[in-house]
């Protein structure tokens, strides 16, 4: 109920007794969001700052339209632009939990 975890998970918790085992799959959309493919795009390499040298695979923090930090992932390198993709690594994916209640507290 603190809302550490997905509600789904919580929800899953209450009843449950100590030694029991429960699966929960949290459906993408609401997880951590559909794939949005709007959310890849290409930046110039000037853009960047300081002594970078963008990798695929690299995780920035770019700053947004609206000057808030934007986590990307590098995905391709030119020599004159990088393409990133600001989708949380999980979008698109079903998340599912195995849990196993050691003691209530």
């Amino acid at each position: 109920g603190a809302e550490e975890f997905f509600s789904q998970v919580e929800e899953a918790l209450v009843g449950m007794a100590p030694g029991e085992k429960k699966t929960v799959t949290i459906p993408a959309l609401d997880a951590f969001g559909e794939y949005d493919e709007e959310e890849v795009f290409s930046i110039s390499r000037e853009q960047l700052t300081g002594d970078i040298v963008p990798e695929i695979g690299m995780e920035l923090e770019l700053t947004g339209d609206d000057d808030e930090p934007v986590e990307v992932t590098v995905v391709e390198v030119t020599d004159e632009t990088l393409t990133v993709d600001a989708n949380h690594p999980l979008a698109g994916e079903d998340i599912t939990y195995e849990i196993e209640l050691m003691e209530i507290l």
